[in-house]
């Protein structure tokens, strides 16, 4: 995102942070940027995890849209949150939101820690981003 800034592509850019292990690197490379936003869905609860997800996509005005998706809140893994088909829907929001603001959008694999869903959850947010 900062060479796409740097080089005149983008003006804003955001980060939906889905690990739970807030910023993992995110923060120290773009943090100091007043043209990115960071944002990281702090429910412990499913419904109200994805209403807070599904708020951020709604008014996320950014030229590029970054998901830092780790999927260590998965309900087979430590953070006991969300499903399978969650990762799915999210990958939809951000799309729609993307699309909504005539930008780009691209998700980085940050993990997860039960490697027996894990395929299963990042192909569900990939599934969740592709074109309809």
């Amino acid at each position: 995102m900062r060479a796409l800034l740097h080089r005149g592509k983008i003006q804003t850019g955001y980060v939906l942070d889905i690990d739970m292990h807030f910023g993992d690197g995110t923060m120290n490379t773009i943090g100091h940027y007043r043209c990115f936003s960071v944002f990281n869905p702090v429910s412990h609860y499913r419904e109200a995890y994805m209403d807070e997800v599904k708020r951020e996509m709604d008014s996320c005005r950014a030229d590029i849209i970054g998901i830092s998706a780790g999927f260590d809140n998965h309900e087979a893994d430590w953070g006991g949150v969300l499903k399978t088909e969650n990762y799915r829907e999210i990958g939809k929001l951000v799309r729609e939101a993307a699309r909504r603001n005539k930008g780009g959008y691209f998700a980085v694999l940050e993990g997860g820690y039960n490697h027996v869903v894990l395929g299963y959850n990042a192909l569900a947010l990939i599934e969740g981003m592709e074109s309809a």
